[in-house]
């Protein structure tokens, strides 16, 4: 973490600022975290061998978990991107921290924006924002990744730190039998439109033929079945699955055509203002610096260090919707390989 002393922040002020916005849709976040692969050896296969399939395996396996962190994030976060559609997401976010940096004129100076972060020029902040769902989709996130020059661009920056404002989370009411019974009875009827059983007679009759048509006929059918398994277990669960929350909170989020989420955008200027005026000021013990720690608090918000040293303000009694949770360990068994 890069910080200038007092008496260098002090010759900079007031400092002109520079906001780069290179997004131009919402994001999501996605759950992605390597698992631990556990490999079983077999006795028959050489230690040279049994590495190359363990490593061999943590890749397959961990293509898998990414290929499903991307898919939940994508089908997620598509409907709001509906929803906020003729929305100048870049000009509420702007217009905020214009806003905010203008109630400190002492301390900030011209604002102005730029499509790319610029090269060489005098004192200057460049704060590099972008916007995204958090991986369960229970709040938006800002994240100003804010670096402070003295000079050209070439010179090391006096400040670099990562300010990230969370809007409150939403939540979903428990599911309650109802629910399950619901979700029961569209499952049931999305799979008996699907007339699967006429497939399988279909399939049976031409059980001898091996030709493509068949082989995919039987895939299909192997496809849905399991489809239909799942989605039953899931429906019976006494918890929402990831999915079906995901899918509620993001029709929450849609209420008022998405208006939560834009005074969201339009909240953040604030924020990543109060949070940078008290980085540059902080003067923790060297024993504190990095550390988890509150160090603003109020009736609605607070403000804490990330281990590290990122910043996030996120509502009081709320945590930091965007830490993961790791993924479990997968264990793979080791095949008996011939020399």
């Amino acid at each position: 973490m890069v910080r200038p002393t007092a008496a260098q922040w002090q010759a900079l002020q007031p400092l002109p600022v520079v906001e780069v916005i290179g997004q131009d849709a919402l994001a999501a976040q996605d759950t992605f975290t390597y698992a631990s692969v556990n490999i079983l050896p077999n006795p028959s296969v050489p230690i040279l061998v049994g590495a190359a399939g363990g490593a061999l395996g943590m890749a397959i396996v961990n293509a898998q978990i990414k290929a499903e962190a991307r898919r939940f994030a994508d089908l997620h976060v598509q409907p709001l991107r509906s929803v906020l559609a003729g929305f100048d997401a870049k000009a509420a976010l702007g217009d905020s921290l214009q806003q905010a940096l203008a109630q400190q004129p002492a301390l900030f100076g011209s604002y102005s924006v730029a499509g790319t972060v610029p090269a060489g020029g005098g004192p200057r902040a460049v704060i590099e924002t972008s916007y995204a769902m958090t991986p369960d989709f229970s709040a938006l996130q800002v994240m100003a990744t804010v670096t402070i020059h003295a000079a050209g661009a070439d010179a090391r920056p006096l400040y670099r730190n990562v300010l990230v404002y969370q809007s409150s989370r939403l939540d979903v009411p428990p599911k309650t039998a109802a629910d399950s019974s619901r979700m029961l009875a569209e499952e049931n009827s999305r799979y008996a439109a699907l007339h699967v059983d006429d497939d399988i007679a279909k399939a049976n009759a031409a059980l001898a033929n091996r030709d493509p048509e068949a082989v995919h006929l039987r895939q299909k059918i192997g496809d849905e079945q399991y489809q239909h398994k799942q989605r039953l277990r899931l429906a019976a669960m006494t918890a929402w699955d990831p999915d079906s929350r995901a899918q509620r909170l993001c029709e929450a989020w849609s209420l008022g055509h998405g208006e939560a989420l834009k005074a969201a955008m339009r909240a953040s200027g604030a924020e990543i203002v109060h949070m940078l005026e008290l980085d540059l000021a902080d003067q923790a013990p060297a024993d504190q610096a990095g550390k988890p720690r509150t160090v603003f608090k109020n009736d609605t918000r607070e403000i804490d260090y990330r281990m590290g040293g990122q910043m996030i303000s996120l509502a009081v009694s709320d945590a930091d919707a965007s830490l993961k949770t790791p993924a479990p360990t997968v264990t793979v068994p080791m095949p008996s390989v011939s020399r």
